[in-house]
């Protein structure tokens, strides 16, 4: 008998681009309290150095800047938030000539239009930024355009990967994207990298987008709501108890062009690593038996779920997540990961690294 031959193990395309270090917000507004801005340059950095430490992963180059047209995000974005978050940007930039003692200057909203012909009236003012938010939690500086449009150029470019024949990549997003919706912005994001990415992989047929953040993407139902070729699955937080509140109950099934096509699946603040593995199974059993055949998936990873992270109530240990990421990657779906939440510094490195591991474990078979 001849000797059987080991088979190579795949290498996995890791994308990151150093420029989203330009976004760093000093602090944040909650519930009316100034505290420190949570989503910090770091959270990306740590699971850059993690997935280095897998001599499997190869780090790739970010794409050139015109590789991308800013027009590739109207796929999900509406021109006028496109405008505004340039348009802020610069005057932020403006505004820290004109004023150096005050750098780093950003905007943080602060009038919200409830009613239309407030909106009308806002949208003619200076203060307009309400009009493209939903909270304040995501100010724009001098460099946020720069970083965001950095952050949805690697989720386009791992789109680009996968319909290239990559069976498996990760784009290591920051700002994080999935709370962006068509027209507004909040929760630390700003373009919605995951949609971005889907946009573009439906050149090769009907897909899927599950997050497995803490909170619910918003911003991602509302952009495939009434779309029947993306299957949009969240595992999160109940929505009665935690942000963002006002999305992510499970009565929410899609439009009237998609019905049964968004599937989410809010679990209990006391959520522990068999009550998320047994929601995780339901988005499984969805996955399988979603019509037409899915030919591809988008991830968009949060590591706001450990017990470690200082914005959580779960309780979810450090190995279920190699356990999360085998049974993904038992699917044999191409997939796109893309980074979402996760604010424990000491953490999302070392939970990145093990999502990675169980799905490169499965795609490897």
């Amino acid at each position: 008998m001849g000797k059987k031959v080991k088979q190579k193990t795949i290498s996995v395309p890791v994308l990151y681009d150093q420029q989203h270090r330009l976004h760093a917000p000093l602090y944040e507004y909650d519930r009316g309290l100034k505290t420190p801005y949570q989503e910090v340059p770091p959270r990306a950095d740590h699971v850059l150095v993690a997935l280095q430490e897998l001599d499997w992963v190869k780090v790739l180059p970010p794409l050139k800047e015109e590789t991308m047209n800013v027009e590739e995000l109207f796929a999900v974005h509406d021109p006028a938030l496109i405008n505004h978050l340039r348009e802020s940007s610069d005057l932020a930039g403006l505004q820290e000539l004109d004023h150096p003692h005050l750098a780093p200057v950003y905007h943080y909203p602060w009038i919200f239009p409830v009613r239309n012909e407030m909106m009308r009236g806002l949208l003619g003012s200076e203060e307009k930024s309400g009009c493209f938010a939903f909270d304040t939690y995501s100010p724009i500086g001098k460099h946020t355009w720069s970083a965001v449009l950095g952050s949805a150029r690697l989720a386009w470019q791992g789109a680009g990967l996968i319909l290239a024949g990559e069976k498996l990549v990760y784009a290591i997003c920051r700002p994080p994207g999935h709370h962006a919706g068509p027209d507004c912005i909040g929760g630390y994001c700003y373009l919605n990298n995951a949609s971005l990415a889907a946009s573009r992989l439906l050149a090769l047929g009907p897909g899927a987008i599950v997050d497995i953040d803490y909170h619910h993407g918003n911003g991602t139902q509302e952009i495939f709501w009434n779309n029947p070729n993306v299957l949009t699955i969240s595992i999160h937080a109940d929505p009665a108890d935690e942000y963002p509140y006002f999305s992510g109950f499970a009565e929410e099934t899609g439009g009237e062009d998609a019905k049964g096509a968004n599937i989410n699946i809010p679990l209990s603040k006391n959520c522990m690593d068999a009550d998320y593995l047994q929601g995780l199974e339901l988005a499984m059993n969805a996955l399988k038996n979603f019509t037409p055949h899915i030919s591809w998936l988008v991830l968009s990873a949060g590591f706001d779920t450990s017990m470690e992270d200082p914005t959580c109530f779960f309780q979810l240990s450090d190995p279920v997540y190699e356990e999360i990421g085998r049974r993904i990657g038992s699917l044999g779906i191409p997939t796109l990961v893309v980074q979402e939440g996760g604010y424990a510094l000491n953490k999302n490195g070392e939970l990145a690294a093990r999502l990675l591991q169980g799905l490169h474990a499965k795609a490897d078979e």
